[in-house]
């Protein structure tokens, strides 16, 4: 492969091979991506089969059952997925151009901060860039990194996790997104003078579900601090269904504090005064390594003055210096 010359590439590459390639990748194998695109699996193997007559190399190995990048696969379609989010694209840049807009940028938030962050964030960047419009794709970290590194969103916003595979992404903690215990203003419990752990275990509950990354930090919060209820606890996948329940019942919960700041500010929800211990929970900005524009860099911007505000009203938590 050192010797080999691509000059031809350029003038034989066709972007219909780059979404059949992408296509195959996606659905596993050439009879699934025909239908997916609407094409005949003839021509399917035939533009898979042109792509690799172009490249010398094999995109995927052939199973018995579907097929399997390569390693020279996993190259080129990680390539591909860019190009074809850039040229996806262009005709949003010349809607933009139709209705005023001067540019378009999208944002990935984890739900915490698509609640907690975004609409404050979004209307001071408003103000500040009129003619800019923002995006938001709201979903889980593995699924927002994919987007970011296929060129579809510009930047993840949310807690920051470990990634499972390396890779080149460059994340930035701002804040400790702490979990705290929350229930309604005028709830029975801010009537004592004291609240302790063995009074919460009477309170009934309402919780995030198991199956979310939150649901499963909160689980482990409640054994650490030997929170043991005593009554039946109702579980809800949706905020929005968590915060209703929590605005019109006498339930508690235990959620991030980010998730329902707006509710915490205004007066909504109160913070129960009851000290739990729980593992650190940072949260911050995830980027492609290229430096971003100068539009995503006044975004970026701010988000630091207001996770700034959060900070020093305790919603947030400043992250301890490193070491």
């Amino acid at each position: 492969m050192a010797g080999r010359s691509f000059s031809l590439l350029k003038q034989r590459l066709r972007m219909r091979q780059l979404r059949v390639a992408v296509a195959i990748a996606d659905e596993g194998s050439v009879l699934k991506a025909s239908r997916a695109l609407g094409l005949t699996q003839p021509a399917t193997t035939r533009s898979l089969l042109d792509l690799e007559d172009y490249l010398g190399v094999r995109i995927f190995d052939r199973l018995p059952r579907g097929v399997a990048l390569t390693r020279y696969g996993e190259a080129v379609i990680a390539r591909a997925r860019r190009v074809l989010a850039e040229v996806d694209r262009i005709g949003e840049d010349l809607i933009l151009i139709d209705t005023g807009m001067l540019e378009a940028i999208v944002v990935g938030v984890l739900p915490s901060a698509a609640t907690g962050l975004m609409p404050q964030v979004l209307t001071r960047f408003n103000t500040a860039h009129p003619g800019t419009t923002v995006q938001i794709v709201e979903g889980r970290m593995h699924e927002l990194l994919a987007l970011l590194g296929s060129n579809k969103i510009d930047l993840i916003v949310g807690r920051l996790y470990e990634p499972v595979i390396p890779d080149s992404f460059i994340r930035e903690p701002l804040y400790d997104e702490p979990l705290a215990l929350l229930a309604r203003y005028g709830h029975p419990l801010f009537k004592d003078g004291r609240i302790d752990l063995e009074r919460l275990k009477t309170q009934a509950f309402i919780l995030p579900t198991l199956d979310q990354r939150l649901g499963q930090d909160v689980e482990m919060a409640m054994r650490g601090n030997r929170l043991e209820l005593e009554t039946p606890v109702l579980r809800a996948s949706s905020m929005s269904m968590i915060r209703e329940v929590l605005m019109t019942s006498d339930r508690v919960s235990m959620l991030s504090s980010l998730t329902m700041v707006g509710d915490l500010v205004r007066g909504g929800l109160r913070l129960v005064p009851c000290h739990i211990e729980t593992e650190p929970r940072p949260g911050g900005m995830v980027r492609r390594p290229s430096g971003p524009s100068r539009t995503v860099d006044s975004l970026r911007q701010i988000i630091l003055d207001y996770v700034g505000e959060l900070t020093a009203t305790g919603y947030l938590r400043a992250l301890p210096p490193p070491g």
